[in-house]
């Protein structure tokens, strides 16, 4: 069954491109609608009869912009996951969109194959995609943010050694599945760990792990 999809950009042309990439991808991702801004969105998402599972989002609109739209949009329809889909590659940006609830964050100038990819990543494997650059930057982030040492987050909250190592990769962005292969664990056990690791940090989502990675300068 096709992912089902909605595109929220207040340029067109923005808007048609990104219909363009995914036009041959028809069988993977439909298309349920698009909005020109925030407010346009949310009404639409109270009205249609079929809600997307993921949702592009441009950051600078009027009206209300991507930032505050996540805000509200994550809490309203928690089963709809949001991918920042912009031209900013300032670091402002990237924790503003993870600390609003965004399940990724990409650049307009990736491919079809790139931005395919990770709407099929958040939602088959719980994912948190982003452009290689915005990789490298966050992670240059919190390589940057004085250091808690492991012990001491372990110790504070109970942490087990592979609880640790997998959180480690959670705040880098990879998957389940690309957790488990680089620790030679099954991806169920790698999904039980994060149930976990959720448990004893008090949260619910990957971004909420990434936001108080940030905020308590771990890792």
């Amino acid at each position: 069954m096709a992912i089902t999809l909605a595109i929220v950009d207040d340029k067109a042309i923005n808007r048609n491109t990104v219909k363009e990439k995914i036009a041959s991808y028809r069988d993977e991702i439909e298309l349920l609608f698009e909005a020109a801004d925030g407010r346009e969105f949310l009404e639409k998402m109270k009205t249609t009869s079929r809600q997307p599972q993921v949702v592009l989002m441009d950051l600078e609109m009027p009206k209300m912009d991507g930032i505050e739209t996540i805000q509200i949009a994550s809490s309203a329809f928690p089963e709809t996951r949001f991918i920042v889909l912009t031209i900013f590659e300032d670091n402002g940006k990237i924790f503003e969109a993870i600390k609003a609830g965004a399940s990724g964050y990409l650049l307009k100038e990736d491919s079809a194959t790139n931005i395919v990819d990770a709407i099929t990543n958040v939602v088959e494997y719980n994912g948190i995609p982003m452009s290689p650059a915005i990789a490298r930057k966050t992670i240059d982030l919190l390589r940057q943010l004085p250091s808690q040492s492991a012990t001491s987050i372990s110790e504070s909250h109970q942490l087990s050694e592979r609880e640790m190592e997998i959180l480690r990769e959670l705040v880098s962005g990879k998957d389940y599945r690309t957790i488990g292969e680089k620790l030679f664990i099954s991806k169920l056990t790698v999904r039980k760990h994060v149930s976990n690791i959720y448990d004893k940090l008090h949260v619910n989502s990957r971004a909420q792990v990434i936001n108080l990675a940030h905020k308590k300068k771990w890792i």
